[in-house]
């Protein structure tokens, strides 16, 4: 009897936490509108438009944007590019040549995070 009322116990205990609701997964649907945006603005090379999608911190999207500007080999890669989501975060990748630009959700929203070299 003892054995039963542990068991129950040890169980009455664990299993609550095992069926608690996992956070569901990033959509990829709200990644999806915002590339289709963001890849739109990159076709125009609407800097604007970039900026206004982008968030790589205070003061650095002007900079970053007029130093490193969406060249035209640039602009042909994210016309066909398929954006790669880097594991279970809500942040996606896009490989351009030796470059990797990244997009990962700001305060709810995707925005345009970083450029980094592609080891």
């Amino acid at each position: 009897m003892r054995t039963f009322l542990a068991t129950t116990l040890f169980l009455f205990l664990l299993v609550p936490p095992l069926l608690e609701a996992k956070d569901p997964p990033p959509s990829a649907e709200s990644f999806a509108a915002f590339w289709k945006e963001f890849q739109s603005a990159v076709e125009k090379n609407d800097q604007e438009a970039i900026a206004a999608l982008s968030n790589l911190g205070s003061g650095r999207t002007a900079a970053l944007l007029k130093e490193h500007p969406f060249t035209r080999a640039v602009r042909k890669c994210f016309a066909t590019a398929k954006p790669v989501r880097d594991g279970d975060r809500d942040r996606y990748c896009v490989f351009c040549g030796e470059e990797i630009f990244s997009f990962t959700k700001v305060n709810g929203a995707y925005k345009f995070t970083d450029i980094d070299m592609n080891d």
